[in-house]
């Protein structure tokens, strides 16, 4: 019967990247760590899912300014002859494709709204700023404001749309992961391994490895502001609706 500790994680956190640092690598056969294939080309590029790659991109661009790369933790259990496997999750097309298509239509429709209701909070003081300033430099400035347009259209798209996964499709990259999960530890013959995920993530993947008869032992983030989204968060809400 394979065991796994399953360490969620909050990934802007120096402190689950410490405690992550500080586990005894030596006690598990393998590491698994959240993550997916990037490659955006797995399917035909049709607008909708077009806009969808812009505003990951740009969403990942920016969530990377806060996020501690897992890279030196990766490192250190390589250096203690463990085989990590960081691409565990669903890949960008297969995320794109659990929103339904009705909600992909309707996230289109008032994404603008959202979009500009951000750009709003930006653009207005600068401009209000450049007026007393630069007035001249205001028209110089129009190409980059649609370019930002543009941008922000479809880093609001990528953000409704994992807020979409947090109601629905959150449980299907669960399931996506730990199914992977069990297949690398069937095919390798892993009897121990130390999974790394999101927060969110930790319920999910342990209720399915449990159901698959693991023994499983389950781990927090250290981060207050991790905690605190958790308790916030519908997925958690919905599963404690359920239970009851």
């Amino acid at each position: 019967m394979p065991e796994a500790l399953v360490k969620g994680e909050t990934h802007s956190s120096k402190k689950d990247k410490q405690a992550l640092l500080n586990l005894d690598f030596t006690e598990y056969d393998a590491v698994f760590r959240e993550g997916y294939d990037k490659d955006y080309f797995q399917r035909d590029i049709d607008s909708l899912y077009a806009l969808f790659a812009i505003g990951h991109l740009v969403y990942g661009a920016t969530y990377s300014r806060l996020y501690h790369s897992g890279d030196e933790f990766k490192r250190q259990a390589k250096r203690q002859g463990l085989p990590v496997h960081d691409r565990i999750d669903a890949a960008v097309y297969e995320t794109y494709e659990m929103v339904p298509r009705w909600q992909r239509g309707g996230l289109f429709l008032i994404s603008p709204l959202f979009a500009g209701l951000i750009l709003g909070f930006v653009v207005q003081p600068v401009d209000w700023v450049l007026s007393r300033v630069a007035p001249g430099i205001l028209g110089e400035l129009a190409f980059a404001g649609v370019v930002l347009t543009l941008l922000c259209f479809g880093f609001v798209w990528a953000l409704a749309y994992f807020l979409l996964i947090e109601n629905r499709a959150m449980y299907e990259r669960d399931e996506v992961m730990a199914r992977e999960i069990v297949q690398i530890v069937e095919t390798n013959g892993y009897e121990s391994v130390l999974i790394s995920c999101g927060g969110n993530h930790r319920s999910g993947i342990s209720s399915y490895l449990r159901e698959e008869r693991w023994e499983v032992k389950e781990e927090a983030t250290d981060s207050l502001l991790g905690k605190l989204l958790h308790f916030l968060s519908i997925k958690r809400l919905r599963q404690k609706w359920s239970d009851q």
